[in-house]
């Protein structure tokens, strides 16, 4: 396995000699807030790690955090705006406005440009998590449906924020595809940005961590289809910032 420091590779696949039996979703107890998707719980066999994990029930932010809503928490001292408008990408400086923060017409865009810890911080403030990997793979594939994509089974088109299917030069206004949108809602799981989950990347392999690395999901607006699957993963180091890479929270 190859790893980077900018943009981690996809760990290979793990066969498996058994798929576990479907199990009956359990919901989740008490409503979720305003925003946020309520998500049965269940247990599956991860696609690209292979090995069977349970999630409890939870909740998912519907959308990415807006650049909106990062400003707000700025605005009220609970999160920090010193490095976000660092336009890296692997390393290279992809150009001017390639970061969302204080480009005018993108308060509605996702949130790109924070590392982990920005990103936990601010899930923090608002009572919040970022999710587990497990989580974020449930969810995009739509729990027990064991969806390739979150809106199913058929290849990547126009319905997602993704230049490898459309012409993008940066990311899109959090949920103005949802043609993409997965099994309860929840909206750009599939391109615009990848996101930032809790999980330490582990080689599926060994299980050891790598790095010190956190576990990316869900593909970014440059990225070619492939990156799209809801078992596809990357991995960042905890202080990348990446204009292809964002969050969003859980509960």
């Amino acid at each position: 396995m190859h790893f980077e420091t900018g943009k981690g590779c996809m760990a290979d696949a793990i066969a498996s000699s058994s798929t576990p039996a479907p199990v009956e979703p359990t919901a989740v107890r008490g409503a979720c807030p305003a925003g946020m998707a309520s998500i049965p719980g269940g247990t599956f066999k991860m696609g690209d790690r292979g090995d069977t994990v349970t999630v409890a029930a939870y909740c998912l932010d519907l959308t990415e955090v807006t650049v909106s809503a990062y400003g707000a928490c700025v605005k009220s001292g609970g999160c920090s705006a010193d490095t976000v408008g660092t336009r890296l990408f692997a390393g290279k400086d992809r150009g001017k406005g390639a970061c969302n923060w204080g480009v005018e017409g993108r308060s509605d865009h996702a949130m790109n440009c924070v590392d982990w810890s920005q990103a936990t911080t601010y899930c923090k403030v608002q009572g919040k998590r970022l999710p587990s990997e497990e989580e974020w793979e449930w969810a995009a594939r739509g729990g027990d449906e064991a969806r390739t994509y979150p809106w199913g089974q058929a290849e990547p088109d126009s319905r997602m924020c993704c230049a490898g299917v459309s012409t993008r030069t940066n990311t899109c206004a959090v949920g103005s595809l949802p043609d993409g949108n997965g099994r309860w809602g929840v909206q750009d799981l599939a391109g615009n940005v990848w996101e930032w989950t809790s999980s330490e990347y582990r080689d599926p392999a060994a299980s050891v961590p790598v790095d010190e690395a956190r576990v990316n999901r869900g593909g970014g607006w440059p990225d070619s289809p492939k990156e799209l699957r809801a078992s596809f993963r990357y991995a960042s180091v905890p202080s990348m910032r990446r204009d292809e890479l964002g969050f969003r929270c859980a509960r």
